[in-house]
């Protein structure tokens, strides 16, 4: 890594103009017969009244050459997905009518054709293995009743009954194409009861639950799909289970014996069998699962032979074993799993996260995204038998001019003895024996890791002249179930330690300047922000972006509520006092550091009131500090103009107190 550094040495800068120019990617995937890969590519579009990033999808040999852009919609499109034959794709956009509709254009060349209607729209389209129909999702709309009571003003919302809509799995005939986008009814004639329409899909499943993740049975008679209560983040995340329909009768049975935490369901290539991932806790590490197709006692492939989170379940296409990703402390690699007897195998090895994996049919060949310290992602093609991999693509060849910072992984021990691993970003120019200010990042989740992927930010601020830390305390991802759970029942606990004793050790190495200490982070990072500036004075400046603050109101705010009672062993009404006393609004009145607060108006996981609260008690207690709020954004700053702002913003703001 630090020859990569150094052949930069002499370059300009990483500016936030670079960040938000970036090429995004998503949705790849490789063609049945290996020829292909497509891929989603995301570029900023900044006109007068837009600024959002927008994606198309595009196409690489896996030959390699040159990728080209197979569609352009004006809104933008994505979720692409291979027919069975590799010659056509299905794809979601909002050309035509405007809403998301399911679409199909020729990879050889020729016009996308139309081929929902759905009123709501539709998304996730899914070949059958014969390339004759297709499985998607449309969202519940109101009923006739319901739109006129809404017109009429009496629109009153019962909580837990009005609040979100349903989503159902349908199947339409993949031949009933429409060249020219059309109205969605025909109005009838007045007095008729008959509505006709362009929309030719038939409903498979309805009632009082919510649909994702629809896969086809290998013979095309059975769809299994993730029931939930609602479409609510928290029903998603905890209450989650796998099901499976008879696409002619429309039977539906549960799968397995659990009663929550179940994501990905796979048929394998022969179809007697299931995989699909499962969290013992409904939330946290997800252990890979096989089972009989017909269901029964599940047998647990991962748990005993690899303590990590499991992501991304793929069968081989013989049938005889499942890849999937995992991280492992700070880096991300390619895993199988073996039907027959559970065997483990690391097929990936390096300095570098590893993304979503596609395999094409012979069984060797595979496609993923891979991201490294000084490299954004890119397609790389590889062979599952070898590990070894070629890159495909490079979405942004603009960074070659750019000098970036060296990146080193670094351990330490916190107080109570526990070893801790993080990231540090050297300033770009480093000079062993000089120290320099240094920002602390604590991280997201909790239970989230940094890795060894491309960080702009990180590069950013190294550019700037400072060093970069981002420590992984305890409760994040990759070093296994106990020490992801470390932190139950005791956030600001044992994380605080790990951080400030990395402080400590960066101190002490001579690289961190005790004087010039910054602090920020974002979501439970901007928790650990919160907590730390108001546990000790030692920062001179601090940006808490999305956090959460009073985990008593927050209890009530947020989406995801279960996630409050697992980490607290119950909700605010049997666990008050620990609730207040781990909230950082509760020791606000000992915060001395300027906190600059950033928070998406939109946001429903830590929604705005969280941050209102604290930049309230901070100025009621004299500290200096500023906020502002972002229009239209959620948990994320995800607009170009709004990325921008937040970049600048804490520069400046971290300069202002810096001696």
């Amino acid at each position: 890594m630090t020859e990569n550094v150094q052949e930069r040495q002499g370059l300009r800068t990483l500016q936030p103009e670079d960040i938000v120019e970036m090429r995004g990617l998503s949705g790849l995937t490789i063609s049945p017969d290996g020829k292909w890969a497509i891929f989603v590519r995301t570029v900023p579009v900044l006109e007068a009244e837009k600024s959002e990033h927008r994606g198309h999808i595009w196409l690489v040999s896996t030959d390699g050459g040159e990728p080209f852009q197979l569609t352009n919609g004006p809104h933008g499109d994505g979720n692409p997905q291979w027919s069975p034959d590799s010659r056509r794709l299905a794809f979601v956009s909002r050309r035509g009518d405007g809403k998301a509709q399911i679409w199909i254009i020729p990879v050889a060349g020729g016009e996308a054709k139309q081929l929902t209607y759905a009123e709501n729209g539709a998304s996730n389209p899914q070949w059958s293995s014969d390339g004759k129909r297709i499985a998607f999702l449309r969202t519940e709309q109101d009923s006739e009743a319901d739109e006129k009571r809404k017109k009429a003003k009496d629109d009153r919302v019962i909580m837990g009954v009005d609040d979100f809509k349903q989503q159902h799995l349908w199947v339409i005939d993949a031949e009933t194409l429409h060249d020219e986008p059309a109205p969605l009814f025909s109005l009838p004639e007045e007095g008729s009861d008959e509505n006709v329409n362009l929309d030719k899909s038939q409903r498979l499943t309805s009632g009082d639950f919510h649909v994702s993740e629809p896969r086809w049975s290998p013979d095309g008679k059975q769809i299994t799909f993730v029931s939930s209560p609602s479409p609510k983040a928290d029903d998603m995340m905890f209450s989650g289970t796998v099901q499976v329909i008879d696409v002619e009768t429309k039977n539906v049975r549960k799968l397995t014996a659990h009663t929550g935490g179940e994501s990905a369901p796979r048929w394998s290539p022969g179809g007697e069998q299931i995989a699909y991932l499962h969290s013992p806790e409904r939330y946290g590490q997800k252990d890979l699962h096989l089972i009989s197709a017909e269901g029964g006692t599940s047998t647990n492939l991962t748990a005993v032979r690899l303590d990590r989170n499991a992501e991304a379940p793929v069968w081989s296409p013989e049938g005889e074993a499942i890849y999937f990703i995992a991280m492992d402390r700070v880096r991300w690699q390619l895993y199988s799993a073996s039907k027959v007897d559970g065997e483990i195998r690391q097929i990936t090895h390096g300095d570098w996260v590893i993304g979503g994996i596609s395999i094409a049919d012979d069984s060797d060949t595979f496609v993923c995204t891979r991201s490294e310290a000084y490299a954004p992602p890119d397609i790389w093609i590889g062979s599952l038998r070898t590990g070894e991999m070629e890159q495909l693509t490079k979405l942004n060849p603009q960074l070659e001019n750019i000098t970036l910072g060296e990146v080193r992984v670094i351990q330490w021990r916190s107080s109570d003895g526990l070893e801790i691993e993080g990231l540090l970003c050297l300033p770009v120019g480093y000079e062993t024996g000089r120290s320099y200010p240094l920002i602390v990042e604590p991280h997201g989740g909790p239970r989230s890791s940094r890795d060894l992927g491309f960080k702009p930010t990180w590069h950013y601020f190294s550019g700037e002249g400072f060093a970069y830390f981002a420590p992984n305390f305890r409760g994040g991802d990759g070093y296994g179930n106990d020490f992801a759970t470390a932190n139950y029942n005791d956030w600001g606990g044992g994380d605080y330690q790990d951080i400030m004793t990395g402080v400590d050790f960066l101190i002490e190495e001579g690289i961190a300047d005790p004087d010039r200490l910054i602090v920020g982070g974002s979501s439970y990072g901007g928790y650990m922000t919160g907590w730390i500036v108001t546990h000790t004075n030692r920062f001179k400046a601090a940006c808490n972006v999305c956090g959460v603050n009073n985990l008593v109101s927050f209890y009530a705010q947020t989406d995801i509520p279960h996630f409050m009672s697992l980490y607290f062993s119950g909700p605010p009404s049997q666990q008050l006092a620990l609730y207040r006393e781990r909230s950082p609004i509760s020791h606000v009145d000992r915060a001395q550091t300027p906190t600059l607060v950033l928070h998406g108006e939109e946001d429903i996981r830590v929604p705005l009131p969280q941050s209102e609260e604290f930049y309230a008690g901070l100025k009621a207690s004299g500290v200096e500090t500023a906020f502002v709020k972002y229009p239209r954004e959620g948990h994320s700053i995800g607009e170009p103009r709004h990325q921008l702002d937040m970049l600048k913003r804490q520069l400046a703001w971290y300069n202002k107190y810096l001696p």
